[in-house]
């Protein structure tokens, strides 16, 4: 028997990574066109499924023209499957072209397409109006990897404050249509360790850093913060905006995280003077990742109900299957402690691609996922990790994991230096991954 909820989930980012050019995983993986996709869900036995109804789909050209008549066929068809829903609204995307993550209206625009989508779907219970703001205001504004492509401390508060007020609204207008409609806030779950003593005043930072979307949206920001005055002084936040946040504070019902190798980092001091900020996962002396210390920390922190809402890691189908099982023990050993832990997603349940450089370089590499990656024309077929999903829905347990991890192997050791080196090259980080799963098939 299992006493937490399954869910299973299509990886399905439509994100803005510059100026001109939109990736859609939907498109890509094919999902968002195969409505036969519903039947294999179905057949897992799972839940509940993170569904996006994603204002850039819906409402490319005009916020007055919405077309949600896809999202009504997909919505009955998980209804009528006996899957909840858990509708997302925006994934890792600043909006439509006519808005932006800085963009001042950018928070009335999207509460307003939220309302639409309330109106549409009033039997739909859960929600996530923005899918890991703090994770998409790092990239969009202090890395330069997703649109507006900045590195601005004063950009980053813009785009933190705008998603802040952009989810409590929405929230107000959802509840005001469903009025028992539950907040799930999803964000990445994060951990960072110091090489050295002058890397460690940052590490600090950064640990305080990961929380502050789930606390700015829960109004928890006060004057007592840590980070209030970061806000302030660096990003530029006005403190009646931080007031406005803590009047408008909207707990959430369900916080899920999301735990990949890579959101492990280790900071250093590099010879170019910089901090060098690689995956923990690859240095020699760190533990291979692992989510139940860090899913401890934040139940200890948020005192909130908390979910894994992404479990999912680029390798081999039995690596698939060993990091799901690896993330059911986890989940059993913190109830067991009595630690509030309601759900474990399962990720890309169609797979994704070209997700070893967030999006930036259009190489097709793909990566299965519950199902293969099919493409926009194929059939996606079962993998082993879809076995291992049906079997988690039935009894709570994942058995006949007979592969090791990448993660756990000490070939996957790779000098800090040499990282930090490829990464002011330009080459993604993830570029060890995509030679590693080949080696692996080989």
């Amino acid at each position: 028997m299992r006493d937490f909820e399954v869910w299973a989930s299509p990886e399905p980012t439509v994100a803005r990574v510059d100026a001109e050019r939109y990736v859609d995983q939907l498109a890509l993986t094919g999902h968002g066109d195969r409505e036969g996709d519903i039947r294999l869900l179905a057949s897992l036995g799972v839940d509940a499924s993170r569904t996006p109804v994603l204002w850039e789909r819906t409402a490319p050209n005009d916020p007055l023209r919405v077309d949600l008549g896809s999202a009504r066929r997909r919505l009955g068809a998980l209804a009528g499957a006996g899957i909840e829903p858990i509708v997302t609204l925006l994934h890792h995307g600043s909006g439509p072209r006519y808005t932006d993550l800085l963009d001042p209206a950018f928070p009335a625009l999207f509460a307003d397409y939220a309302e639409t989508v309330a109106r549409a779907f009033p039997w739909v219970r859960r929600w996530t109006p923005i899918n890991e703001p703090l994770t998409t205001a790092r990239f969009s504004t202090l890395y330069g990897v997703w649109y507006p492509n900045l590195r601005s401390d004063r950009a980053f508060g813009r785009a933190l404050v705008h998603q802040t007020l952009a989810q409590q609204e929405a929230m107000a207008r959802i509840r005001a249509i469903v009025p028992n409609a539950e907040f799930v806030l999803t964000e990445d779950l994060q951990r960072f360790a110091a090489g050295d003593g002058a890397a460690r005043g940052y590490v600090d930072f950064l640990r305080e850093r990961m929380y502050v979307s789930i606390e700015l949206v829960a109004g928890r920001v006060d004057a007592a913060h840590p980070l209030t005055s970061y806000l302030v002084d660096r990003c530029g936040v006005l403190p009646a905006e931080l007031a406005a946040v803590r009047a408008g504070a909207t707990r959430p019902d369900l916080v899920a995280f999301n735990h990949y190798p890579h959101s492990e980092r280790y900071l250093f001091s590099a010879e170019d003077g910089s901090v060098g900020d690689v995956p923990a996962v690859y240095v020699a002396g760190q533990p291979p990742p692992r989510a139940a210390p860090l899913l401890w920390e934040a139940a200890e922190r948020l005192r909130l109900p908390l979910a894994l809402g992404e479990v999912h890691v680029h390798g081999t189908a039995g690596e698939r299957v060993r990091w799901l099982a690896q993330h059911v023990d986890d989940v059993r050993t913190l109830r067991d402690a009595s630690v509030d832990l309601r759900a474990i997603g399962v990720w890309a349940a169609f797979g994704m691609t070209d997700w070893h450089s967030l999006l930036r370089e259009d190489a097709g590499i793909s990566e299965d996922g519950i199902f293969t990656f099919a493409g926009a024309n194929g059939v996606p077929e079962r993998t082993p990790l879809a076995q291992a999903v049906a079997e988690l829905a039935a009894s709570g347990r994942v058995s006949s994991v007979d592969a090791e991890g990448w993660w756990d192997r000490p070939d996957r050791f790779i000098p800090p230096a040499e990282m930090h080196a490829r990464y002011a090259l330009g080459i993604p980080e993830g570029n060890h991954l995509v030679r590693s799963a080949a080696q692996s098939r080989a």
